[in-house]
């Protein structure tokens, strides 16, 4: 596998912030017996998974997005 360099912008940072926010609070892809709707322990994982990575580059509680929305 090659490896390829990435470059993430504060813009970049905040939407995927965002974006596992949102999956984090307001997305199912379970229904159990009763009806009631959860998150697979799957799921689960990939979202902390992409919590982790989002720390570690310092941006998931939104410290180092300093960028506005225009640049």
């Amino acid at each position: 596998m090659q490896t390829t360099a990435y470059t993430i912008t504060p813009h970049d940072a905040e939407v995927f912030r965002d974006l596992v926010t949102f999956l984090g609070e307001d997305v199912f892809d379970q229904r159990q017996r009763n009806g009631a709707i959860a998150k697979s322990d799957a799921f689960q994982r990939r979202i902390s998974e992409a919590r982790s990575v989002l720390k570690g580059i310092g941006a998931y509680e939104g410290e180092n997005l300093k960028e506005n929305h225009h640049g």
